[in-house]
């Protein structure tokens, strides 16, 4: 009993608007990539979600903070692009749940880390970044009005995403001279 104390009082959990606003962060990178899957898999929606919320429940708790979910991201993204089947993401998500548990567990990503530089990782990232990218565009040739009004929503949504930080900035700038 001792160790569940000790356990719960180094990994308390907290629930502020700081938690809450990382929380809708990760919803917004999760969501479109998981609605895409169950749109293009025989998966369901339903399933989808309940996996990614287990994963994110039990990991959150046992680690005392929320855990990246880049491994999935990068699965699903192969399942977009229509390299990997839904029984092939179920197998890699299992392999990829072991090889994290033994990594994590044997601190073996500590030894990788001193082998593999930024560039490796950030080329695996731009990889699965142009995956997605090419199925992109590949699925908007179906609907290229819907496609062409998306990229305008886009651009309107980053200009004044850029206008408020930038007026934002200048108004903090300016009330400190």
């Amino acid at each position: 009993m001792a160790f569940f104390d000790e356990y719960w009082r180094r990994n308390a959990l907290k629930f502020n608007l700081g938690e809450a606003i990382g929380a809708i962060g990760d919803l917004i990178t999760v969501f479109p990539v998981v609605i895409a899957v169950a749109a293009l898999t025989e998966l369901t929606l339903a399933h989808l979600l309940l996996g990614f919320g287990v994963f994110q429940i039990v990991l959150g708790l046992y680690y005392g903070l929320p855990v990246s979910v880049e491994p999935m991201k990068a699965l699903a993204a192969l399942v977009i692009a229509g390299t990997l089947t839904a029984s092939e993401l179920a197998i890699a998500g299992l392999l990829a749940g072991v090889v994290l548990l033994v990594v994590g567990g044997t601190d073996t990503l500590g030894r990788i880390k001193q082998y593999v530089g930024q560039p490796v990782i950030r080329g695996v990232q731009l990889g699965v970044g142009l995956i997605l990218f090419e199925t992109g565009v590949q699925l908007s040739l179906d609907g290229i009005w819907l496609a062409l009004l998306s990229v305008g929503v886009a651009a309107v949504v980053i200009v004044a995403g850029y206008r408020k930080a930038s007026s934002s900035y200048s108004v903090s700038a300016s009330a400190t001279q």
